[in-house]
């Protein structure tokens, strides 16, 4: 967690409520290169927390583990927060104009300080991309 919270602190990511059980880890050797979440908010979840290294960038690392968490989230609906929206379209995500209450809370109080102003909801629905 040492080296995942760093990079989460470098990166803007959220480190709101972090627990081990959540994250999945992309290896090069035994170098971690990648990771990502799932957060619960109650029944909705939200994919968060995805970071590369920046040595790694620009090689699918990001794209595998968005993919691998899509495919164990736990619920139809996968939701990301993100101010990158064009990197997650390409991955079949799309601006939600109705969000679930629980993330548009999560916008107003964590967004006020560790999100860029251009922060929006992304929904992929797996029902609709199988």
């Amino acid at each position: 967690m040492p080296f995942i919270r760093e990079h989460l602190a470098r990166f803007m990511l959220d480190d709101e409520d972090l627990d081990y059980r959540q994250f999945v880890v992309a290896l090069e050797g035994r170098e971690i290169v990648g990771f990502g979440r799932i957060i619960p908010h109650g029944e909705v979840f939200e994919l968060g927390g995805v970071g590369v290294v920046e040595s790694r960038r620009n090689r699918g690392v990001g794209t595998l583990i968005v993919e691998y968490l899509k495919s164990v989230f736990p619920s139809d609906d996968v939701y990301i927060i993100t101010d990158i929206p064009g990197y997650f379209e390409k991955l079949g995500f799309r601006k939600t104009e109705t969000p679930p209450e629980e993330l548009v809370r999560k916008i107003e109080r964590i967004c006020k300080t560790k999100c860029r102003q251009d922060a929006v909801v992304m929904l992929y629905r797996r029902s609709l991309n199988r």
